[in-house]
């Protein structure tokens, strides 16, 4: 008798063991390696003891590596030729999706942008999961073809959470979409403190003005490498990143535009392909570039604050940064003294700024002293994330 008791009591706790490794799958039909928010998120409930799986949508060409991590197992469907999902390669996504719904048995989906809010329904419908829905680029009211847009708001209402990187985008897809207040998180896009890099210190009697992401004329206009050309030698321009689709060969134009001035003030560094090298790579500037068109009509590049990663990554990495002189950013940045601000279409007033810090190297030093500490106390995605973590462990027990 003694013994079946004991039988009893040892199935019951191999039972509970099993459970207590709650399963997350993260579906967002593209590349997940180009989105440190997905890094972050997976990583960190890895790290929390959720076994995690990654349905991954390369596209050919995109050297985004998802970083190993321990307790993340990325899947991988077929490649596709560019950004562009066909409806084939849609189809093979998400019944990808629906395989691993069945077979994995997640306790949480977590669907991200609106690719995503149709394979994540299903999967959470197959696999009775809760459902998370983050948004890291809001489509334009109308953009969105009808099922797709069907999909979007239908994932949002079904959320438990839904996710923004930034407060304004968030209220006007609220509008739209009809998911509640006590649904919402705003998470902005901050690196990790593990992420924060060694700091080398500049070797070089020029500043080195740094950017990475993805290259357009709206995130780095002809205007910079004219500012550079004109402050002499005082300063260069470094990139590191990949061309956007609408942007086909914008990077030899300014690699052209940077030798016009027979000084080569322009250096180009090639794709990103994992954090890790871009921090180390952005350790070793100065001055980190994080512009924004000040009239647009892209709802995405209107509300940025928070939404940008390049900016935290800049601080993380200890360099001072160079925002466009709005007020969200004047008021995020430059107030606090993390950096400067200038009119990102005036070659002019980007160099005045750039000069600025040539002349005073130890303020300089001062505001990425100040942003790094900013990150490691306050903005970065272990406390972000935090409020999503708990709410999904509750949950999930």
């Amino acid at each position: 008798m003694w013994r079946t008791r004991w039988r009893v009591i040892i199935e019951a706790c191999s039972r509970r063991m099993r459970r207590q490794a709650s399963r997350v799958l993260f579906l967002q039909a593209t590349e997940a390696g180009g989105y440190p928010p997905i890094i972050h998120a997976s990583s960190l409930m890895a790290l929390a003891g959720w076994n995690v799986v990654i349905l991954n949508a390369p596209i050919a060409g995109h050297d985004l590596a998802y970083p190993p991590c321990p307790g993340v197992n990325v899947r991988t469907v077929a490649s596709r030729p560019s950004h562009v999902m066909g409806r084939l390669d849609y189809v093979q996504y998400v019944l990808a999706a629906a395989r691993l719904a069945v077979t994995f048995r997640p306790d949480v989906i977590y669907a991200s942008d609106p690719l995503g809010a149709g394979p994540g329904l299903l999967a959470a419908r197959l696999a009775r999961a809760v459902l998370v829905y983050h948004e890291h680029d809001t489509p334009g009211p109308g953009t969105l073809r009808s099922p797709i847009a069907r999909f979007r708001r239908s994932a949002a209402r079904k959320a438990r959470f839904v996710v923004f990187p930034n407060e304004a985008r968030a209220r006007i897809a609220q509008t739209e979409l009809g998911f509640r207040d006590d649904q919402l998180q705003i998470v902005w896009n901050v690196p990790r403190r593990i992420e924060l890099p060694h700091l080398p210190g500049s070797q070089e009697s020029a500043i080195t003005v740094y950017y990475h992401g993805s290259i357009t004329p709206e995130r780095i206009p002809e205007s910079v490498v004219a500012a550079v050309a004109q402050t002499g030698r005082r300063a260069r321009l470094r990139i590191m990143g990949y061309e956007a689709p609408g942007a086909p060969g914008y990077v030899a134009r300014l690699l052209e535009l940077g030798n016009r001035s027979g000084e080569n003030v322009v250096e180009y560094l090639g794709q990103v392909p994992t954090r890790s090298s871009l921090f180390a790579e952005s350790a070793r500037a100065d001055v980190g570039l994080a512009l924004m068109p000040q009239r647009t009509s892209d709802l995405n590049l209107m509300h940025m604050m928070g939404a940008s990663n390049k900016v935290f990554d800049y601080m993380a990495s200890g360099l001072a940064v160079l925002v466009t002189d709005l007020p969200e950013w004047i008021g995020g940045f430059v107030n606090p003294g993390y950096g400067r601000s200038c009119d990102p279409a005036d070659p002019t007033s980007i160099a005045s700024q750039l000069n600025w810090f040539a002349s005073n190297p130890a303020e300089r030093r001062n505001m990425g002293v100040r942003g790094r500490a900013k990150i490691e106390s306050d903005w970065n995605y272990e406390r972000a994330f935090a409020p999503i973590l708990a709410g999904l462990k509750e949950i999930s027990c």
